[in-house]
């Protein structure tokens, strides 16, 4: 057990969420990194690779996490930043103000990762969109060798799933006995994970394929209150992963939190209005 709340790692035991559940819980607390993003990690190692190949432009299309954290440490790397977005939104302002260049093309997701491809292949822009770069996984990696770091006897790692390099990469080379459980949902109160896929996938033989939990809006709702008691302000996507707790027999979890409030404040405004 550890004996402070928090460690280095952002590593944190929940006493509440243990004692609703009836198991150890820990929270991997990733929406702390320096935009509130749990992307910070992949943008480092991918502004990194762009660099070292002398690009000068890089881009994505994003929902929103990636998006910042690649506008935010792009400028700090003089790299012109190129963010493809599939709605109008607050983020388009954000981006802008961060140096990037935005667009809005109203497709699918998928559709915007192809095309947007398409589009930085044709102007020498580093592409760094889902299933584009190894090191994208290689970061989140980190995550679970941190955790495993600490002697709590983890059985599992809970994390969301949408394109797949988070909970991918999470599971990346871990020798030990962990499982790896990924949460989706179709509800309109986490949007950013209503549609998971695992693009990321390059050879499989890498990673252990994650258990998949379907979350409702009761789970999201629950999760929410949850976090709140904890004095913890979240997202829709880190409330899911709370309430998914039920589903899952293991006593040792270890969740991975990625999704700040302050970066989807209206979608917590849509959780708060149901409870």
């Amino acid at each position: 057990m550890l004996k402070n709340k928090q460690t280095p790692q952002n590593l944190y035991f929940s006493k509440s969420i243990s004692k609703y559940y009836n198991k150890k819980i820990f929270l991997k607390l990733e929406y702390l990194n320096l935009t509130g993003s749990h992307k910070d990690r992949e943008c480092k190692k991918l502004i990194q690779l762009a660099l070292k190949k002398n690009y000068k432009k890089i881009g994505c299309a994003s929902t929103g996490n990636l998006a910042i954290s690649l506008a935010f440490y792009s400028k700090l790397n003089n790299l012109k930043c190129y963010i493809w977005l599939n709605k109008n939104s607050y983020l388009k302002g954000l981006l802008k103000e961060l140096g990037a260049e935005v667009s809005i093309k109203k497709m699918t997701l998928k559709e915007l990762y192809l095309k947007s491809d398409e589009y930085f292949k044709k102007k020498k822009i580093f592409s760094v969109n889902p299933g584009t770069h190894e090191q994208k996984l290689d970061a989140n990696s980190q995550i679970t060798k941190e955790i495993l770091r600490e002697k709590i006897k983890v059985q599992c790692v809970v994390s969301s799933v949408n394109n797949g390099s988070h909970i991918l990469g999470l599971s990346k080379n871990s020798k030990k006995k962990v499982n790896f459980y990924g949460v989706y949902t179709k509800s309109k109160l986490a949007k950013s994970i209503n549609s998971f896929s695992l693009t990321e996938i390059n050879k499989k033989n890498k990673y252990k394929s994650p258990n998949l939990l379907s979350v409702n809006d009761k789970d999201i709702i629950k999760g929410f209150k949850l976090l709140a008691n904890e004095g913890l302000f979240l997202d829709g996507s880190s409330s899911a992963i709370i309430g998914s707790l039920n589903k899952i027999k293991h006593k040792n979890i270890c969740c991975v939190l990625s999704g700040s409030a302050l970066n989807n404040l209206i979608e917590v405004q849509k959780i708060i209005s149901k409870i």
